[in-house]
């Protein structure tokens, strides 16, 4: 794809509006409360959008569409999940965090178990996270890459830079500002694309569905015993319910932006609002890949069963090739800036969440209040930034090139192994009197054991096909609870103080 001038400028406007966003912001910074929650007084429509774009990753939205194409609509009755994590979070999860005046969410653990237990929360969530921001550069990058013909080393510089610079120099601020507008972006493009086929076809959503279900791929087993079985709509409400639960009970860069917001009500509202967009979104993502389908068959001339195979064996491509190829000028800025967005989004939340934790839970924790400040801060948000850009700079394709996993699988078996055990860590806390420290430890190494066994089963048991992904987080999730609870009648109970304003039960 060659940019046209007007795509460029389309780019260029939208990255030089970010970075003055930091430096608008970057002159409200006078205190870490400021710059890691922005005074506690974050509009909460604005903190609720940022969830959602903080959320749904460049990974999402390049894989979403991909996955609809490849295996069809099972992975979408995820959405009904938010049934039942709408309640949770709202009821259980956003009061007990909001209990909590604190920057950092893994301050709980400390209170609620041991400063060991704290020191373990923050380390996996930074672990977790740095793959997560390379992950996240490398995919945006490689996508942006294919579709303009730009060195893919050049694109992760540009957009770690700018997402660096402004995320150091504007705080919490500047992100969620950010994230708000990125967000916007994001569901505008993922509206625009089913829009353009729609008057390029001359078919609408009604003959998509038919031609969909005719090659098979709106046939979903609502439930199924067999573990190899890849996904059905039960076990897909059970995965999505309990990736919220635990990312909205002890994953930073969720929980900060609740304690950015006034009051209990503020962060339920947020929640309400990142619910909304979230389903929005992905339902459009839904649409997005069936639509592309529909385009992609009507022009390939090809009997409905013989393009499903042909699309199949790429699909994770079909978007960012029509991106490219379909759209005239302007409209292909517009919707590359919007896969940047993703990127960026989650990026700079990731660099300011990992800086809060690195400067809540070691630098304070361990080096005393005297080393508190904004440039302190400021030095580890551009420090997480540099490292982000340096791994997603040596992350290649080779795993994925070599495997079988597509773009969801990848993110479900690899970026996903911690966030149920972390999760639990957080839960068994809140809600089960008798775990201490040694418990919840405990319960955390069977669930991160547990998750390894089953992201990798194929290959640690030699299978000819593995666990389905969709199984990941509730088998850790169960194993890290029933363990944390069976070990708390075993060893030493917590101390009426960590009990006392720590659990659900007071």
């Amino acid at each position: 794809m060659q940019l046209a001038v007007l795509d460029f400028l389309v780019i260029l406007a939208y990255l030089v509006g970010l970075s003055a966003l930091g430096v608008y912001f970057s002159r409200r910074q006078s205190s870490e409360d400021s710059y890691f929650l922005g005074n506690r007084r974050m509009p909460w429509v604005l903190v609720g959008v940022s969830v959602m774009a903080t959320l749904v990753s460049t990974l999402s939205y390049l894989s979403l569409p991909g996955e609809m194409i490849k295996h069809g609509v099972g992975y979408f009755a995820s959405l009904l999940s938010f049934v039942f994590v709408i309640p949770l979070v709202n009821r259980l999860i956003i009061p007990a965090l909001m209990r909590l005046p604190v920057t950092s969410v893994y301050e709980y653990f400390e209170r609620r178990y041991h400063v060991g237990v704290r020191l373990l929360g923050a380390t996996v969530f930074i672990v977790m996270r740095l793959t997560w921001v390379g992950l996240i550069i490398y995919t945006a990058s490689f996508a942006v890459a294919k579709m303009t013909g730009w060195p893919t080393p050049w694109v992760i510089l540009i957009v770690g830079i700018v997402t660096t610079a402004y995320t150091t120099a504007g705080g919490m601020q500047a992100v969620i500002w950010s994230d708000f507008i990125q967000g916007l972006l994001l569901v505008g493009g993922a509206a625009l694309i089913p829009l353009l086929i729609a008057l390029k076809t001359q078919a609408g959503p009604l003959l998509w569905w038919q031609t969909f279900a005719e090659a098979g791929r709106a046939d979903v087993p609502i439930f199924s015993l067999d573990p190899f079985v890849r996904i059905s709509m039960v076990g897909m409400v059970i995965e999505a319910f309990l990736w919220h639960a635990c990312t909205h009970s002890a994953d930073q860069v969720a929980t900060q932006r609740y304690f950015s917001t006034a009051s209990v009500d503020a962060a339920r509202r947020s929640f309400w609002v990142s619910a909304l967009f979230t389903v929005v979104l992905l339902g459009l993502l839904m649409v997005v890949g069936l639509a592309v389908f529909f385009f992609y068959y009507q022009r390939s001339g090809l009997p409905v069963q013989a393009f499903q195979q042909q699309i199949a064996a790429d699909a994770d491509a079909a978007l960012p090739q029509f991106i490219a190829r379909e759209l005239p000028a302007g409209l292909s800025g517009l919707l590359l800036a919007a896969l940047l967005a993703a990127a960026m989004s989650s990026l700079s939340s990731g660099i300011n969440s990992i800086a809060s934790v690195v400067m809540s839970d070691f630098v304070e924790r361990l080096g005393g209040r005297s080393r508190r400040g904004v440039r302190p801060a400021m030095a580890v948000a551009l420090s997480a930034g540099v490292v982000g850009v340096v791994m997603a700079l040596g992350v290649d394709c080779y795993m994925r090139a070599q495997s079988h996993w597509n773009l969801v699988e990848l993110v479900e078996r690899i970026n996903h192994l911690f966030v149920a055990p972390l999760g639990a860590l957080f839960l068994s806390g809140l809600l089960f009197r008798r775990v201490g420290a040694g418990a919840a430890v405990a319960g955390f190494i069977a669930g991160v054991a547990t998750s390894m066994l089953i992201s990798f089963s194929r290959e640690i048991f030699g299978l000819s096909e593995g666990i389905s992904f969709m199984w990941i987080m509730p088998g850790a999730f169960v194993a890290s609870m029933f363990v944390s609870l069976a070990t708390g009648f075993l060893l030493p109970p917590p101390g009426p103080e960590q009990v006392a304003a720590l659990t659900a039960r007071r």
